[in-house]
């Protein structure tokens, strides 16, 4: 156990870096950007940078299945089947990137992208970006394997800031979009590597190659990775499916204060997401050793732990968040009352799901979740709008508060099925 606390206290280290490193770029990218480029270069930048973005779930969870399986194996002390499933995730992982990078090279090359010369080569730099943070998902798969999840997520970030180091770079020396797009592309490969090296360190007898590959393997976690995809697919539908039906219904002014109130109050939310996701690959560990025992008291501790955490902060929240928006925003985002309680009671219950949420993804057990997932944040939206057209801002705020709600009980009712199971089958091992 004192092992296991260690290893979960480095790992919650390494998600708040990783906070912080997102919101060092969020927050310092754009006066730099616009330091040196107009507005209107900028805007160009952000939607040249988008078109990638798009294939960053190109891997279809594979890599994210695939290090559950090979946690697994190295948890039951098989790393001769861990090398298997990581070499024929490394195949599939090769011919993803390649795939993607000859089709984007063959439709810019046709020129009817409606681009210029410089931005086309732009896109296609960018996307090398992309599918090199698609391949490096591997290392932190096998640092996870591994027991060094913490140093996994560590190095994670350590390329983030590799890679927008980078484009900062090139934008002060040269600033031209393919000179940047270029800057972030190099950091992002020479860090890959050195990534890759330090991986292979301390591993445990797994090693990268392809000469295990093996396609039955691809074939039994093709329906796990899959699954892995409907939460991206949710959040997209919540978030900007929630944007935009503010939009639609309130317009433009209410989606700035909307939007503002939701990015405050999901701090909760993200600062119990780090503490799920730290006990992500010990959850692994004990579920594929059969010591059920020890995961379900595990499961119990932190999920009342993080669900007292996010209705504190949430409260917390409350009182600070006049004076957050306030000088996050220059005084331009009012302060509604009514939706801040709602959404700050949406975020409360938000963050009490993660860590039932992660047991079944650490498990690959989130096949029933998944689709689940989709359907609510489809049916929100629905929700939404009728209340919404009732209530205004309040009646959008109450259909996300309704949807959480819905999340919880599924999601607990999932974990607590899953322990039900292991027991009755005799697996409970302590």
């Amino acid at each position: 156990m004192t092992g296991m606390r260690a290893r979960i206290g480095a790992a919650l280290g390494a998600g708040a870096f990783g906070q912080l490193v997102s919101m060092a770029i969020q927050v310092v990218s754009l006066p730099l950007f616009l330091g040196v480029w107009t507005k209107e270069q900028y805007g160009t930048w952000l939607m040249l940078s988008a078109v990638p973005a798009y294939f960053s779930m190109a891997d279809v969870g594979m890599v994210a299945a695939a290090g559950n399986r090979m946690t697994m194996e190295v948890a039951r002390g098989d790393v001769a089947a861990a090398n298997r499933i990581f070499h024929s995730a490394t195949v599939f992982m090769l011919w993803v990137c390649g795939g993607i990078a000859a089709c984007v090279t063959l439709v810019l090359l046709s020129g009817r992208t409606g681009i210029d010369p410089d931005q086309a080569v732009a896109v296609w730099l960018l996307m090398g970006t992309v599918l090199l943070s698609l391949f490096s998902g591997l290392t932190e798969a096998a640092f996870k394997a591994t027991g060094r999840y913490a140093q996994g997520t560590f190095w994670g970030n350590v390329l983030r800031l590799l890679e927008w180091s980078g484009t900062l770079f090139a934008l002060a020396t040269v600033g031209t979009f393919p000179a940047v797009a270029a800057g972030g592309c190099v950091a992002r490969a020479l860090g890959t590597l050195w990534v890759i090296r330090q991986s292979s360190r301390d591993a445990q007898g797994l090693r990268w190659g392809v000469d295990q590959a093996n396609a039955q393997d691809v074939r039994e976690i093709v329906t796990p990775a899959l699954s892995f995809m409907a939460f991206p697919l949710a959040n997209a539908l919540t978030f900007q499916g929630g944007t935009l039906l503010v939009g639609h219904l309130l317009g433009p002014a209410w989606v700035a204060i909307f939007t503002a109130v939701r990015t405050l109050a999901r701090l909760a939310v993200q600062t119990t997401a780090i503490l799920a996701h730290a006990l992500w690959a010990e959850i692994t560990g004990l579920y594929a050793r059969g010591q059920m025992a020890v995961l379900h008291q595990l499961y119990l501790r932190f999920a009342w732990l993080t669900a007292a955490g996010s209705a504190v902060l949430s409260l917390v929240l409350y009182f600070i968040g006049p004076d957050l928006l306030r000088i996050w925003s220059h005084g331009k985002i009012p302060f509604v009352a009514s939706l801040m309680g709602v959404l700050l009671a949406y975020a409360a219950i938000g963050g009490s799901w993660h860590v039932p949420r992660v047991v079944l993804m650490a498990c690959n057990k989130h096949v029933r979740l998944a689709p689940l997932s989709v359907l609510v944040s489809a049916l929100w939206l629905g929700l939404g709008y009728a209340l919404g057209r009732q209530w205004g801002i309040d009646g959008v705020a109450c259909a996300m508060l309704v949807a959480e709600l819905a999340m919880l009980l599924i999601s607990v009712t999932l974990a607590s099925d899953l322990f039900s199971r292991r027991q009755q089958s005799g697996a409970y091992a302590s």
